[in-house]
């Protein structure tokens, strides 16, 4: 009878691990584009492989970006982002909005909040999210976001220097919920 009922319990604990994960989609290998000034010219950088967990029905999200995966076309500039091994960025935050739908729905714009965490100083961070309808195959949505970064804020120096923000886009394809 005890071994029944652990096994009844284990059983329980399982498909509520399942059923939580279902509700959570993560990434290793999302895109995100920057663009900024270095030694007076522009810059783009870019990486693929932005960290992304998304909880659909707490509507909150968590990033996260290996900063010497960011790639230029400047060599020099590379070199310096080499240089950062072991350096991250981390965003974690709620989106203004009650859970991420994916079912059909017309564009929405909202506002994320929360914590951006770069160069060891953690900082109060919100940016723009759109969610736009996109279904095509196990996606429902693209969500997308953009901000700026000061980069004196987070106290780095001498990364890009006489220029001192960082314009950063990202796209992610949002999973249909299993089932629909």
């Amino acid at each position: 009878m005890r071994l029944g009922l652990m096994a009844i319990s284990v059983t329980w604990f399982l498909v509520m691990g399942i059923s939580s994960a279902a509700q959570v989609y993560q990434t290793k290998s999302g895109t995100i584009l920057a663009s900024g000034r270095y030694r007076g010219a522009g810059v783009t950088a870019v990486s693929n492989h932005l960290f992304m967990h998304l909880n659909y029905d707490k509507a909150e999200m968590h990033l996260r970006l290996v900063i010497p995966t960011i790639i230029t076309e400047n060599d020099s500039l590379n070199i310096l982002l080499q240089k950062l091994a072991g350096q991250e960025l981390f965003f974690s935050g709620k989106m203004n909005i009650v859970f991420v739908q994916t079912k059909s729905h017309p564009k929405q714009k909202f506002s994320t909040q929360g914590t951006l965490f770069l160069n060891g100083v953690n900082r109060p961070f919100s940016f723009n999210s759109v969610l736009e309808h996109f279904p095509r195959g196990n996606t429902s949505c693209i969500l997308s976001g953009d901000f700026v970064i000061d980069l004196h804020q987070f106290n780095v120096q001498n990364l890009l220097p006489g220029e001192e923000k960082i314009n950063v886009k990202f796209n992610q394809l949002v999973l249909k919920r299993p089932g629909e």
